[in-house]
């Protein structure tokens, strides 16, 4: 597997962590952000090669930050996970154009078959 470029924006520095060490472990090259307005930065300064964003961050929501990424010229083909615990939100990511939606609670598996059908082409 060539290594792949990851970005993680989630404010629940467990979850963060969680995520991270899953797929750091796998080989993939993980960066992270806790805030939408971080997030967006990281995007607007690096490529990735998936964005994986809670949907319930501070100040500003996850589907904030998955129209940035779908508007940002160099990342508008980029790929994006979303992750919810309200069901509401899974038709909604779907109308802004995320990926994937991730419910939680998920478990390792669930996340790894998500970002693989993604980025392991």
């Amino acid at each position: 597997m060539q290594n792949r470029k990851i970005l993680i924006i989630e404010d629940d520095k467990e979850l963060l962590y969680a995520i991270k060490t899953i797929l750091s472990l796998e080989g993939y090259e993980v960066e992270t952000a806790d805030s939408v307005h971080d997030g967006k930065k990281a995007i607007s300064g690096s490529a990735f090669d998936l964005v994986i964003t809670d949907i319930m961050l501070p100040y500003w929501g996850g589907f904030d930050l998955v129209d940035a990424v779908k508007e940002h010229e160099d990342s508008n083909k980029t790929p994006v996970i979303v992750i919810t615990g309200l069901d509401e939100d899974i038709l909604k990511s779907t109308i802004t154009f995320a990926d994937v939606c991730i419910t939680k609670p998920f478990n390792k598996k669930q996340l790894l078959d998500a970002v693989s059908s993604l980025v392991d082409n």
